[in-house]
């Protein structure tokens, strides 16, 4: 008894495990927010805005005292190489810079001007990464709507080539009418097994953006798309937006912020640094090693120390020089990052307007292919128009059935990319 159930056990053990996994639904939100969660292109950005807000630690703490520690120990020679006699000493250091020619005050803004541009960084690349995730989405939705329509036409050619067949037994058709039946059968089953291979690239390439190992058990949601989508946004208020609203055109002021701060720094090399020091410790000379521990030896002493380079060839010169040239072509790229992002901007409402007028047109070439594939299966059937044309305008309904679909999928990512503009 206790071996069969032992066997019944392991049976169903293994039976669970050979029993496939099921399909993981995603819509395409779910898509995105994994994309963002689990994007490699993400992690990186996060990682770097990390060492920026270290970097702006580092640049706080440099504007203060640091403490340190000294010890030395010498021997004396005489000329013979013989030993006359010993030197040590230790003490610590305090050490306080007082004037740097604003040096650390400006770092310190610079590593804060970093970290924004590194956070405006992140949001881009959030917002790219979004934007391919819902394209590689609508890509395996193309994929497999255009997979239905081939099988919807393989359906009808099928029961072409049967009426074929049929009609061939009983001497009522030719030989090459049945057999250029069969070869739209045979040519609709390659695009059918072409498509399936596109679906599982498109699978993949989803799955890399959004973390999915097992990308074939990927399968997608079906969803609507906003209509007239024109209508409810103004153009030319959303233009005005992209000074404040836009991440591209933020990150070009950003980075024009942080070329002027730099030229500041390359001036400051002019003027002088002056710290402040305290000494405490033996800073005399002891002759034996357990004479630098012994307090009446300690003593403390405090002193202030300036350098100031006052020829250098041209070289600070020239720093400062090519600063500001860095900084004249900075200033040129805010301009043309806000005139490129406007471009792009009204680019994309022009196709959403182009497209729909489009989908409203190929929607009627779908019930006009229709309404032609109907009657030209009808003018077949009394042999008004040979094999050949039949199938023409089966192709025409399936081509128009994919040119409608793609056109609906192309518009919602163009709704979304006029979206990230303003994110």
């Amino acid at each position: 008894m206790k071996k069969n159930k032992l066997r019944m056990i392991v049976m169903s053990l293994l039976l669970i495990i050979a029993i496939p996994s099921l399909a993981e639904k995603i819509t395409i939100q779910e898509a995105a927010e994994m994309a963002i969660k689990n994007n490699k292109d993400i992690k990186i950005e996060m990682l770097k805005t990390e060492q920026e807000k270290i970097d702006v630690d580092r640049a706080w703490a440099n504007k203060f005292f640091t403490v340190g520690y000294s010890g030395s120990a010498q021997g004396h020679l005489d000329k013979k190489f013989n030993r006359t006699g010993e030197a040590y000493q230790h003490y610590l250091t305090l050490s306080q810079p007082i004037y740097t020619g604003g040096k650390l005050k400006l770092n310190h803004e610079i590593s804060k001007e970093k970290l924004t541009l590194a956070q405006l960084s992140l949001d881009k690349v959030k917002k790219d990464t979004v934007l391919s995730t819902v394209q590689a989405y609508i890509d395996v939705y193309n994929a497999m709507s255009t997979l239905g329509v081939l099988q919807k036409s393989k359906e009808t050619l099928d029961e072409n080539l049967k009426t074929q067949k049929e009609l061939y037994d009983l001497r009522m058709t030719t030989q090459p009418e049945l057999t250029e039946a069969e070869r739209s059968v045979a040519s609709i089953e390659a695009q059918i097994v072409e498509q399936e291979g596109n679906i599982e690239v498109s699978k993949e390439a989803l799955g890399i953006l959004i973390g999915v190992k097992n990308s074939s058990q990927i399968e997608i949601v079906p969803f609507g798309v906003e209509d007239n989508f024109t209508k409810t946004v103004k153009l030319d208020e959303d233009l005005a937006k992209l000074p404040i609203e836009n991440t591209e055109y933020k990150m070009a002021v950003k980075q024009n912020d942080l070329s002027k701060k730099n030229i500041k720094i390359q001036e400051a090399d002019f003027k002088p640094t002056i710290s402040g020091m305290v000494n405490y410790g033996v800073l005399q000379s002891q002759d034996k090693f357990g004479n630098i521990f012994k307090t009446r030896n300690f003593t403390t002493s405090a002193g202030v120390k300036w350098s100031w380079d006052i020829f250098d060839w041209g070289t600070r010169k020239n720093n400062v020089n090519y600063a500001k040239k860095t900084q004249e072509i900075s200033a040129v790229q805010v301009d043309q990052t806000l005139e490129a992002v406007q471009a792009n901007m009204k680019k994309t409402y022009y196709q959403l307007r182009s497209l729909e007028k489009s989908i409203a047109a190929l929607q009627l070439a779908v019930q006009k292919a229709e309404e032609s594939y109907n009657l030209e299966r009808e003018r077949y059937s009394y042999r008004l128009i040979t094999m050949e044309n039949l199938l023409q305008s089966e192709t025409n309904l399936r081509q128009a059935r994919v040119n409608y679909a793609q056109a609906k999928l192309n518009y919602y990512f163009l709704v979304s990319k006029y979206g990230a503009f303003l994110d």
